[in-house]
């Protein structure tokens, strides 16, 4: 409750002093029009874009590697249904409780910004987590490139069937319901969308049907892509124990190495001041301004 309410004070001051502020957001370009947005939605937006960017979001915001991406900002609220509470309970939340408002109202603002966000090219999704951990309710903001989506159904229709999904659904309704489906569906879908290869799918999906039949943890390796915030643990899938890698894992490495590359050397045109315009950087990408090679 207090690190929630010391970050809305936080965002409060960087309202208040936005007018002093050397450094200027853009709010509206061909790709994004975010003028009805608050200073403070707009720095929310920058902020979220931005810790993209320099985790795998990279490769969806910039590249053509990653269906969807985990935009690094996991957010975590005490709303979550108490342990005494039965299933179906009515009046879950305490509306009284300031920490209940200041969570409702963060929520308020982050589906405006995740709305504004969202365009033709690219949706934004604020995915809550199905499990509850420590009393509250975590929750995942995803971005997805439709096209590359779009393409990842198609390609695996036989499994996003089962659904009714098909290529022309709404990532939100696709996205949600995954969240809440059985593990073994759930592992399968979000690797295909995360765009890990299909051997990398098969062998986590695999291990884990192994481990509830035998009970045995099934060892293994993990083959990492470079991010800006560290070469590994982030774009990572698993592979089987003193598995050799291949073309196929060589070809995302190095794609994903030539993208971190380019984005290392275009950064300091969009950033001044310890501040970085992931806005404008993103959009010139969409543009044209920036290669997509």
């Amino acid at each position: 409750m207090k690190k929630l309410y010391l970050y809305f004070c936080f965002l409060l001051f960087l309202a208040s002093c936005a007018s002093s502020r050397q450094f200027e957001f853009t709010t509206k370009t061909n790709f994004w029009d975010l003028s009805n947005l608050t200073q403070v939605e707009l720095q929310m937006a920058n902020e979220l874009l931005y810790n993209g960017l320099q985790h795998e979001g990279l490769y969806t915001l910039l590249d053509t590697l990653k269906p969807i991406s985990s935009l690094g900002f996991p957010l975590s609220y005490p709303i979550a249904k108490a342990s005494e509470m039965k299933d179906g309970d009515k009046s879950v939340l305490t509306l009284a409780s300031d920490s209940t408002q200041m969570a409702l109202s963060e929520l308020t603002r982050w589906n405006k910004v995740l709305k504004n966000l969202s365009n033709e090219k690219l949706s934004f999704h604020l995915v809550p987590f199905k499990n509850i951990y420590q009393g509250k309710r975590n929750l995942q903001v995803l971005v997805v490139r439709r096209d590359l989506f779009e393409k990842k159904l198609t390609q695996n229709i036989k499994f996003f069937g089962q659904w009714g999904f098909t290529p022309t659904s709404d990532p939100a309704i696709v996205l949600t319901t995954l969240e809440f489906e059985s593990r073994n569906d759930r592992y399968r879908a979000y690797g295909y969308l995360f765009g890990y290869p299909d051997h990398a799918v098969d062998f986590f999906v695999n291990a884990s049907i192994s481990e509830e039949e035998t009970g045995l943890f099934v060892t293994r390796d993990f083959f990492s892509m470079p991010v800006a915030v560290g070469r590994s643990g982030h774009f990572t899938y698993a592979i089987p124990k003193g598995y050799t890698p291949t073309k196929v894992d060589s070809s995302i490495y190095y794609s994903a190495n030539a993208r971190l590359s380019q984005y290392y050397s275009i950064k300091g045109k969009y950033s001044a001041s310890d501040k970085t315009d992931a806005v404008r950087l993103i959009s010139d990408y969409w543009s044209g301004k920036i290669s997509r090679q």
